[in-house]
């Protein structure tokens, strides 16, 4: 039995050697789809335990490639036939932290700014399986460390105060910056030049671009996302349900990015939302309204703002009414507290002189 586990053992190694990013890839694309099957909703205490774990590892194997690359710590016989298997390991954790960390993001994506850092995400989370980027070795995985950490904090204080904002922003920068710093303290007093360029100039390099991206509103407002968002006639309540009135056809409703109303004298058109956050969230966010007026361009006509309730897996539903509006092409943008955007629709109005009774059909939120 013993025999059989060491030839496998040793034919795996032979295999790895050979193949090392065939393998890497592989174990990166087995940590994406087992946060994909397993990840659930982000204030899920199992999720955020699960983050914590993956971080500890994955900073503690880095604080033992470090200490080992610079003589301060020397591994035992049997360590070192464990750490043969670290590079794997890291892959995986890697793997796992960045897809959960893009998932989140892009469900709060929307303007074309956060997908601008979506895909860094995605690309960083790629890269790291080639050799072209592990060439850079401890400074690349040092950056990708501290892109989960703060990500991680990114998440937590939205999710711990119940709103979003400078407040849990600026606490997740400084939980993450005193980590740095207590790991530093503690393993790399008195740290050489190789400390300094491979760990703490990324390391303040990635704290200072987190910063740019928040007040820039490049980084998406997570733990924030609308579900699902349409314009409607009017809004009826409904057996727990707000139910919305429209005239769409099947294909009108596969354009996600323009929806059309015919509107006739007097009419109201309503905009119907459901937003998620986490359980105890309670925050506003702002529906402002855009007219792509024919000489000025876009202008905004509106703000109104709607108070949301979080914990419901469908999302907090809530609707804001226009009476007051030209025919054209609207814009209806969804901005958190911190004037972070969320969400977005485009309305195209049109003029109905038709008296002729209409059908109406429902969407329920």
């Amino acid at each position: 039995m013993v025999q059989h586990i060491i030839k496998y053992k040793n034919s795996f190694l032979e295999f790895y050697q050979r193949h090392e990013v065939l393998v890497s890839i592989a174990i990166f694309i087995l940590g994406f789809l087992f946060d994909v099957v397993t990840l659930g909703r982000i204030d899920n205490l199992a999720n955020i335990i699960q983050q914590a774990l993956y971080l500890l590892a994955l900073g503690t194997l880095l604080i033992c490639e470090i200490r080992i690359s610079i003589g301060r710590m020397s591994l035992s016989p049997k360590g070192q036939r464990f750490w043969q298997y670290h590079e794997l390991v890291v892959h995986f954790l890697f793997g796992s932290l960045l897809s959960a960390n893009t998932l989140y993001f892009y469900t709060s994506a929307s303007a074309l700014t956060s997908f601008i850092f979506i895909l860094l995400l995605a690309f960083l989370m790629l890269a790291n399986e080639f050799p072209k980027f592990q060439k850079f070795g401890l400074i690349a995985r040092v950056t990708l460390f501290s892109i989960c950490l703060l990500s991680f904090f990114a998440f937590l204080y939205p999710i711990l105060i119940g709103h979003v904002g400078a407040v849990p922003f600026w606490l997740g920068m400084i939980s993450s910056g005193a980590v740095m710093f207590f790991v530093l303290k503690n393993n790399f007093e008195n740290a050489s030049e190789y400390i300094r360029k491979n760990v703490f100039y990324p390391t303040a390099i990635i704290h200072i671009l987190f910063v740019l991206g928040y007040y820039t509103s490049v980084m998406p407002p997570v733990p924030v996302a609308v579900k699902k968002i349409g314009v409607y006639h009017e809004v009826i309540k409904e057996n727990g349900n707000y139910i919305g009135t429209h005239e769409r056809s099947w294909m009108d409703k596969l354009n996600k990015w323009t929806q059309t109303i015919s509107t006739r004298p007097g009419e109201k058109i309503v905009v119907i939302l459901s937003i998620f956050s986490p359980a105890n969230f309670e925050d506003q966010v702002y529906l402002k309204w855009y007219y792509d007026h024919p000489n000025r361009g876009w202008n905004l006509e509106d703000t109104i703002k709607l108070s949301i309730l979080g914990g419901r897996d469908e999302g907090f539903r809530g609707f804001a009414s226009k009476a007051h509006y030209m025919p054209g092409l609207w814009r209806v943008e969804v901005e958190t507290s911190d004037g972070r955007e969320v969400g977005r629709l485009k309305i195209r109005i049109e003029s109905d002189s038709n008296l002729e009774p209409r059908e109406f059909y429902k969407d329920i939120f």
